[in-house]
């Protein structure tokens, strides 16, 4: 299972690079507006989907034309492809990304340009994202047995969050909550808790933790400057009303690192105590409220209902994303 060990951690890689390219595109948009598709945010964004896409093709020309291995579970794509389903999904979700990426090269010809998340060609980009995300978590679950697999899951899982936000800021308007700290909430919550499901080391929620804080402090320092420089370099202006604050960055809950050291903790209690059930449930309700908290301090918008709301939901997300963990887990098994 090397090439797929490998092929895993190059999918971590290639996320964090398209990661980076999202926010810095956003950051221009913001700050300067006009754009090309061959400005570097661009470039650098769609870098990391090719390298998704490539990698995926590299594991599965692989294990086509090299002798197969039992302990890797592959169908036939084709007709002639032996594909690894993990590389297999990522790979597709990669291919659609870059083919809406000419459909949002299009949209921007005809409309102008934009940075709302909300535009067709973006939410379906998006949700390419997201299928990418599934193929890449599956990929570090079928290696659940090494600490390299468990360890990779983790870190990924927490850039994969951060990425997802931009996909949530086009949550449709909800009754009773504020739907974008209601998703978010919800999203993080799933992430650590599948974290742990598929580990079974609770600590390792507090890795995801740390890969968001480091992303989201990666972004959060380097974009503006960096956008500043870079207009400067191919002498375009900066907008009068720009004030040097990070765009997406400052969507992203700051409370994500301090969750997850919470929700670590009473998932460790549980597993000591015997009580997994409602030891999810209640990381899923204390974790999906303390983060629709911090958000609503981060925004000055205090929400009760919300907060209450949510850390309902929290519960039941909570319990489903432990029990999505067994389909993930059986991956591993042969």
């Amino acid at each position: 299972m090397k090439a797929e060990r490998t092929g895993a951690w190059l999918l971590l890689a290639s996320v964090t690079i398209a990661t980076f390219g999202m926010a810095w595109d956003i950051q221009w948009h913001t700050d300067v507006g006009p754009d090309t598709f061959f400005t570097a945010p661009h470039l650098v964004m769609y870098l990391g989907t090719a390298a998704t896409g490539f990698t995926s093709l590299a594991v599965v020309l692989h294990r086509t034309f090299r002798r197969n291995d039992p302990a890797v579970r592959t169908v036939t794509v084709l007709g002639t492809f032996q594909a690894p389903i993990p590389f297999l999904v990522a790979g597709l979700g990669a291919a659609a990304e870059l083919l809406y990426g000419l459909t949002d090269l299009w949209w921007h010809t005809v409309y102008g340009f934009d940075a709302t998340p909300t535009s067709p060609p973006h939410v379906a980009m998006s949700l390419c994202v997201l299928v990418e995300t599934v193929g890449a978590v599956m990929a570090f679950a079928s290696l659940r047995g090494t600490r390299s697999g468990r360890a990779g899951l983790a870190v990924y899982a927490g850039v994969a969050a951060y990425a997802q936000v931009f996909l949530l800021l086009s949550t449709p308007k909800l009754p009773l909550v504020n739907e974008f700290f209601f998703a978010v909430a919800l999203m993080c919550v799933l992430g650590m808790v599948l974290v742990a499901a598929v580990t079974r080391s609770p600590g390792l929620v507090v890795v995801t933790g740390l890969s968001f804080a480091a992303v989201h402090a990666v972004t959060w320092v380097t974009v503006p400057p960096l956008t500043r420089a870079y207009a400067g370099w191919i002498d375009l202006p900066i907008r009068d009303f720009v004030t040097g604050s990070p765009a997406y960055a400052s969507f992203s809950p700051l409370a994500m690192l301090p969750v997850a050291v919470v929700v670590a903790g009473v998932l460790a209690l549980g597993k000591r105590f015997g009580s997994v059930k409602g030891a999810v449930m209640l990381t899923g309700a204390v974790g999906a409220a303390l983060l629709t908290l911090g958000y609503s301090v981060q925004f000055g918008l205090m929400d009760g209902t919300t907060v209450a709301i949510t850390a309902v939901s929290g519960a039941v997300m909570g319990l489903a994303a432990w029990r999505m963990g067994a389909p993930l887990r059986n991956l591993s098994e042969v």
